[in-house]
């Protein structure tokens, strides 16, 4: 199973070091999450906190996905980049299909694009993107996405794009998506595209996760061979770890270094420290 580092909440004077060191030790990739802005009043209910608290504060870096994937290539050879989970329903997408596929090309096809539908209205509203319809306009999005990457003369007619036949130059290497996200809808756009996100579970809520997603996967009329599945499991054991390969698991997610529940302000020695450990145990023990 191929084992990513999340370096969300990391400051970003830190990451080159971060991201050689997990290329190092064994590490398939590194990811970022993202956000705009940090509100000074959270006001939407964070769904992966016990109070629905952000984990996060005003001072946590939120760079730039591409842009940070992009430098970050250039200071490592093999190692993959994913956006857990870029939002995507909150931009436009001609400007996202070139950062991504410009990141792709010049890191010689390293780019994972992992997209989700948001949480957090007020993001929208900042930059006056469709909240409520954020999950029809990010299934259009994909769509687009697909067309201007094919590097094709293509054309689109739908609910919120509508363009002549044009093409976008130059044509990436293949840049798979993932979809994040458990409810029924996101299982649904996960197995229409190339892979899931499970954000961070409790083991024992992964499996029936993995069967949901098996199903949805079984009607579009294709299996799970080609599909990627990559989960982050709060309580993980070496046991674990070999079970949720056996349950069809592809990728794991290490966590981003918490304290109770929170961002830790940690030096790049300790976390460098503990991307070894987790090696040592996890992928060449």
């Amino acid at each position: 199973m191929r084992v990513w580092q999340a370096l969300t909440y990391s400051n970003l004077e830190e990451l080159d070091a971060l991201a050689q060191a997990a290329e190092q030790f064994g590490y398939h990739g590194v990811t970022v999450g993202d956000h705009w802005v940090t509100a000074q009043e959270q006001l939407e209910h964070y769904l992966y906190s016990d109070d629905g608290s952000a984990p996060w504060s005003a001072d946590t870096h939120w760079p730039d996905a591409w842009v940070q994937f992009a430098a970050l290539a250039k200071v490592t050879r093999n190692l993959q980049f994913m956006s857990s989970v870029y939002v995507l329903p909150m931009r436009d997408v001609f400007p996202v299909a070139k950062a991504v596929s410009t990141a792709a090309y010049i890191s010689g096809g390293r780019m994972h694009l992992g997209v989700g539908a948001g949480w957090q209205q007020f993001e929208f509203d900042l930059v006056q993107k469709p909240f409520a319809k954020r999950g029809r306009y990010l299934d259009e999005q994909l769509e687009v996405l697909a067309k201007l990457w094919s590097g094709e003369m293509v054309e689109h007619h739908g609910e919120f794009h509508d363009f002549r036949p044009l093409r976008m130059s130059p044509r990436p290497p293949a840049i798979p998506i993932y979809v994040g996200g458990d409810s029924p809808a996101a299982l649904r756009r996960a197995a229409r595209h190339d892979g899931w996100i499970g954000a961070g579970y409790q083991f024992a809520q992964i499996e029936p996760l993995l069967q949901q997603l098996r199903k949805e996967r079984e009607k579009t009329g294709r299996g799970m061979e080609d599909f990627a599945v990559i989960v982050a499991c709060h309580d993980l054991t070496p046991d674990r770890f070999g079970q949720l390969r056996d349950m069809g698991a592809t990728d794991l997610i290490k966590f981003c270094w918490m304290e109770n529940g929170k961002a830790m302000i940690a030096p790049t020695s300790y976390k460098i420290a503990d991307l070894e450990q987790f090696a040592n145990t996890y992928i060449r023990p």
